[in-house]
């Protein structure tokens, strides 16, 4: 039984960054996230399964042995997408397992942290089938985007840029008024602000660019998939609203 009526709920969330890169330009941030939902019992279990499981992947593929391997099953070529499917449909699987997996930890802590923030109440918000589907499909369409943007290139692509930016394009829609307080250690002083969704996403844009250009050889931004996932992940949150 479900009971609908409106509630608080906070989330706080530490990150705390040690790499030499990123020492510079972040040294810890705190973020406070209030919003208010519809559905107080419902758990947002999806959200948090997809953090563990790309936790995990993470984990896996930085111990073991061969992670080309894991890249070949898991991950897309797609300079030999197009030959694989002619040999298999199962390998159309590599556009939604690719959004499980990441090229670094700096990579998922980029995407993962940011997707803690809004899956979290988005997911209650609009329960677990239409949280999934505006993940996976935004993911989907964003790789495929990617596959024509990158042509014939023989770099893996994977990361879960795309489904992210879906979650990013279907807060706008659903929450378009509610802001998130950031509060900012800054020596012995805490800074407070609230601003809108958009800037948090423009803050996850800079992140990906500032550890693009610390790691230019093994990270570089697909910007198709982050356009066309915002896009599909707008009009599949859109098309929620007018159904519910």
């Amino acid at each position: 039984m479900l009971i609908s009526y409106n509630c608080t709920v906070y989330f706080l969330i530490k990150i705390t960054a040690n790499t030499t890169h990123t020492d510079s330009f972040l040294s810890q941030v705190i973020v406070m996230l209030k919003f208010k939902s519809k559905n107080k019992l419902y758990f947002p279990k999806f959200s948090i399964l997809i953090w563990i499981t790309t936790l995990l992947t993470m984990v896996w593929m930085t111990y073991y042995p061969d992670r080309l391997d894991l890249n070949r099953l898991f991950a897309i070529n797609p300079s030999q997408l197009a030959d694989n499917l002619s040999q298999s449909w199962w390998y159309i699987l590599q556009l939604s397992s690719a959004l499980l997996l990441h090229g670094n930890w700096q990579h998922w802590a980029g995407n993962m942290i940011l997707f803690l923030i809004i899956a979290l109440p988005l997911e209650k918000r609009v329960n677990g089938f239409w949280f999934v589907l505006i993940y996976f499909v935004a993911g989907f369409a964003g790789n495929l985007s990617s596959i024509y943007q990158l042509g014939d290139s023989v770099n893996y692509l994977l990361g879960a840029s795309g489904a992210v930016s879906g979650l990013f394009g279907a807060w706008l829609i659903l929450f378009p008024t509610h802001k998130i307080s950031v509060i900012i250690p800054i020596g012995l002083y805490m800074q407070k602000a609230k601003i809108p969704v958009y800037l948090l996403a423009l803050v996850w844009l800079s992140i990906q660019i500032v550890l693009q250009i610390i790691n230019p050889h093994n990270y570089l931004i697909v910007w198709s998939a982050h356009i066309v996932g915002f896009i599909v992940g707008f009009f599949v949150a859109w098309l929620y609203r007018v159904i519910n």
